[in-house]
């Protein structure tokens, strides 16, 4: 009984050692785990080549004003039937 007590006391202890490890880590860059998974490559499981720009950055600003002046643009042309 004692020992199973120490086998799942070490656990928490370990567990919470990870965890203390991992939180240290994201404090001592600048950017997210987010931000660093999204600038790899595709291939490594980061964001694919088509994907829209971030918020807050220029390229979305520009994109979101192209996407408006599309939306004012008047829709009264009938598409050609094929």
């Amino acid at each position: 009984m004692l020992a199973r007590l120490k086998a799942k006391g070490t656990t928490i202890k370990s567990a919470f050692l990870c965890l203390a490890c991992l939180s240290l880590t994201s404090c001592t860059g600048s950017r997210t785990a987010g931000e660093a998974i999204a600038d790899m490559p595709p291939w490594m499981g980061g964001l694919p080549a088509d994907a829209p720009p971030r918020r807050g950055t220029p390229a979305h600003d520009e994109m979101m004003a192209k996407r408006a002046q599309e939306a004012a643009r008047p829709k009264t042309e009938q598409q050609q039937p094929k």
